[in-house]
């Protein structure tokens, strides 16, 4: 037997909770099959009932007291005692999967949960419930022995003690109950395990598809108040939700044949009452109004009145309030939205959160997901992110209910949930959250996967500078391009940062011709010697006075947005706010530099606070899947021209880099493609095919066993061999023209991912930005368009009809129209959001190139 106790947390004088008497579990296996066993009496001193107070019934009566279509109760009025049971009967119900599919992914995963867990850990669960999924991970973390507490959050004491019995016994496993509300929890949980100097690592449980209790935008509120609040990075999440799907099953779990959930729906009516002191509403004149939108992917639960009536409500004053309710009208009670995927990741980009395990139940009908609180986060696809957040109005199945039409009217906090600002113009320049969210993903590489005592002056391609010329690089070429440009001039002299020499050796490094390494573009001249550089706490000391000068600018332009009330600040600073945009995407272009130069040094460190995914599949896949590609005219580019700046009157729009501008047409031609790029396990029975032990350079042999090259060090091939391979172009070349294909150009490549999304299939997420720190995974039944790799094409790189050379930066470009370099295009995991979903930007390397994270996909004629 295991022994627990109960804290009260609802008086928030107490530090840690007031002690409740301890009490000892049954076992879990004893309990399995039956209903939970009658707790022991609960204890009742100095506790308060959760639903008391004067103060809850009045929110009561004022979301009653509204207009016709307007009234509401709150959904906590189900979860009585009563509505408790009611609801921990319906999780036992055929109809209601949701239960039963959690339950199915639980005792498939809990082990890989628990894995992830250390020794001192703690599990809080949010609104624990019955336990029956939690207990299968309590005991994986028994099996374990994993020394873990468990913290079950509930507003019932009575049931806290009921489930909390069923646990164990554990030896490993300590359990602590929490009597108290979210908004009483989440401040507890803060003030006992978040700490900078002593963090306690954290797994919060949030089952049961509790977030689609509340619309989309208020869940993405919920988790980004647990990340900001009690999270720190390395802390995890684990919750549930459903999916989206066809009506009828999700009907039926929601108004079940034996009328379970409608007793349950109607016995909020009776609680109310009891929360009022008066007979406010006759369940007899109300019924369970249930249906489901398909198009809003929701459920929605209200009371619907049978009869005109009024409800009479005796105020303590002793006045009588009358609140007339029409035939026919709907009192809104619960929500239950249904998620798809990629609105779900729209939801933990607002949070700030990154999935690192996805599960769905063996009937495709529910998900469980494992998240991480990372040291940085990068934004992506803003637009769908506030389109999930703020919905297009339904058109079918409309409701005349203010409640279910709140998440498709605009609100006060929307841009500040997405970190952006009416004042700022995000389209094209990055606002000062993503400047300081890029910091620390620079920050996190330079100091924890680059050891600074032994990996300084290492040059693992020998076509680079040491890394640590890197340090250097991007401080000084941000701080020369503000000088040069003067892009400060209006709050500053606008002068080079002290000391100035830093921008001698540090403005331009070196992309040298592999045939003829003796020919190179212009570059600054640095020291031969290790003890000619300078000390790392001078360069850290110089990034930081030039990221100084950065915001202060930043934050005078945000206070002229401000003073002026919009973003046409920019109107007149255009050439300012260039030159801004190009050092945040030349930085951002460098933290994948550094680490695919990390990736081939044997010394490289795992990154702090961060959790890998590796594939469990060790099977090779089949053939990829060919995608016929009709002929079309395909449109390259965008227009961007640089001249325009300095017209105060053009208006102001997406930013880009030389060989980006002007947009043109170009006609393709039909072609087939495949649905994904080449793997690992493909391009070595290639390898086999050809009797070549000529490795990729992304590949290392150990012991005679083939291995992949990490930001995590070598993993071996078997957990690798669906990820796409990293190749140079020739390789990849080679590949396809062994088995009668070849690479397609530039223009194919655009056009095959225009036409993938127009095509109804499943679209693997992409893996850019660092949803991922290595390659995932790839699918023969996904369409792959863009993320994991880079994607060489046969086209090379040069100029084209209207191409001009950048004025801000003219060598960008240019200097690489060698007929030696081949486009790439899309974006690896370690690109930039901003590059990688921006569909006219364009990179380049050597064709013989080996090392940066760049794949392929072959083609052929239709």
């Amino acid at each position: 037997m295991s022994a627990y106790e109960i804290l009260d947390i609802r008086d928030a004088a107490l530090p840690t909770g007031k002690h409740h008497t301890e009490y000892d579990t049954v076992s879990s296996s004893a309990s399995e099959g039956r209903r939970l066993p009658t707790p022991p009496a609960s204890s009742t001193e100095n506790t308060m009932d959760a639903f008391g107070g004067d103060d809850l019934a009045d929110s009561i009566i004022d979301s009653l007291n509204k207009p016709e279509g307007q009234k509401s109760i709150p959904t906590f009025v189900l979860y009585d005692k009563k509505g408790l049971q009611l609801f921990d009967a319906i999780t036992y119900l055929d109809e209601y999967y949701l239960t039963g599919a959690e339950i199915d992914i639980m005792k498939r995963k809990a082990d890989e949960v628990v894995s992830r867990l250390k020794d001192g850990s703690v599990i809080i669960e949010l609104g624990a419930g019955a336990l029956r999924k939690t207990s299968l991970v309590l005991d994986a973390a028994e099996r374990q022995k994993r020394k873990v507490t468990y913290y079950a959050l509930d507003l019932d004491q009575h049931e806290l003690e009921r489930s909390l019995t069923t646990l164990g016994p554990y030896t490993h496993v300590k359990l602590k109950g929490l009597l108290g509300t979210y908004d009483q929890g989440i401040p507890w949980l803060n003030r006992n395990f978040v700490s900078k100097d002593n963090p306690t690592h954290k797994l919060i449980m949030w089952l049961g598809s509790t977030i689609g209790n509340q619309n989309r935008r208020d869940s993405a509120r919920f988790l980004r108040r647990l990340q900001q609040t009690c999270m720190q990075p390395g802390d995890l999440m684990l919750f549930g939700y459903d999916l989206r799907k066809d009506s009828k099953p999700i009907q039926a779990a929601y108004d079940d044949a034996a009328g379970v959930t409608r007793e349950f729906i109607m016995n909020g009516l009776d609680h109310v009452n009891m929360i009022v002191k008066q007979p406010l509403l006759d369940r007899s004149k109300f019924t369970y109004d249930s249906r489901y939108q398909t198009e809003m992917g929701r459920h929605v639960a209200h009371y619907r009145a049978l009869e005109p009536t009024v409800l009479s409500y005796k105020k303590a004053s002793g006045s009588v309030l009358q609140i007339p309710v029409e035939q026919g009208e709907l009192i809104h009670v619960e929500y239950s939205y249904k998620y798809s995927y990629a609105e779900m990741s729209h939801m933990l980009t607002v949070a700030g959160l990154d999935r690192i395990g996805d599960w769905t139940d063996s009937l495709q009908r529910y998900r469980v997901t494992l998240v991480e609180c990372r040291p940085f986060l990068f934004e992506q696809q803003p637009a769908a992110v506030a389109k999930t957040l703020c919905p297009d109005p339904v058109k079918e199945d409309a409701l005349d209910c203010v409640e279910c039409s709140r998440d498709m009217l605009p609100e006060d906090d929307d841009d500040a949930l997405q970190q952006r600002s009416q004042y700022w113009p995000g389209h094209c320049l990055p606002t000062i959250h993503e400047w300081q969210q890029l910091w620390r993903a620079w920050d996190l590489i330079t100091t924890t996967v680059l050891n600074h005592d032994t990996m300084l002056f290492e040059r693992p391609i020998a076509l680079r500078h040491p890394f640590i010329f890197y340090l250097g690089h991007i401080p000084g070429f941000l701080d020369v391009q503000l000088s040069r440009h003067q892009v400060d001039a209006e709050i500053s002299d606008a002068a080079l940062t002290e000391p100035r020499e830093f921008s001698d050796i540090f403005e331009r490094g070196i992309d040298p011709d592999m045939d003829d390494p003796t020919q190179c573009h212009p570059h600054s001249e640095v020291p031969e010697e290790d003890a000619g550089w300078p000390a790392v706490k001078d360069i850290l000391a110089y990034q930081q006075k030039v990221r100084n000068r950065l915001e202060r600018l930043l934050f005078h332009w945000d206070a002229e947005g401000y003073r002026i009330g919009d973003a046409s600040w920019i109107q007149t600073r255009k050439r300012a706010a260039r030159v801004v945009w190009m050092c945040f995407e030349h930085e951002a272009m460098h933290i994948e530099t550094l680490l695919y130069m990390l990736v081939q040094s044997p010394n490289v460190q795992p990154p702090q606070h961060v959790s890998t995914a590796f594939a469990s599949d060790t099977s090779a896949l089949a053939q990829a899947p060919w995608i016929d590609v009709p002929g079309a005219r395909v449109i390259i580019g965008h227009d961007d021209d640089e001249s325009a700046d300095a017209n105060d009157a053009t208006p102001v729009h997406e930013f880009g880099w030389d060989n980006e501008h002007p947009q043109r047409a170009v006609d393709v031609s039909s072609f087939k493609v495949q649905s994904r790029p080449v793997t690992n396990g493909e391009y070595l029975a290639f390898l086999k095919d050809t009797h070549s032990t000529a490795w990729p350079a992304s590949w290392i042999e150990h012991n005679q066993k083939l291995q992949v090259k990490t930001v995590f060090g070598p993993r071996p091939m078997e957990e690798c061999l669906q990820w796409p391979a990293q190749v140079c172009y020739n390789e990849a070349n080679a590949y396809a023209s062994h088995y009668g294909w070849r690479i397609p150009t530039e223009h194919e490549l655009v056009r095959f991912r225009d036409h993938a999304e127009t095509l109804d299939a499943p679209k693997k997420s992409a893996n850019v930005g660092f949803v991922s720190w290595h390659p995932t995974q790839v699918d023969n039944d996904y369409i792959h368009t863009v993320g994991d790799v880079w994607e060489w094409t046969s086209s090379i790189w040069d100029r084209y009809p209207g191409y001009q050379q950048s004025q801000t930066y003219p060598g960008y470009s240019a200097d690489f129209f060698d007929g030696k370099h081949h486009t790439v295009l899309g974006g690896s995991w370690a690109t930039h959001p901003r590059m990688a979903e921006r569909r006219s930007f364009r990179n380049w390397y050597q064709a013989g190139y080996p090392y940066v994270f760049s794949g392929f996909r072959c083609c052929q004629r239709s």
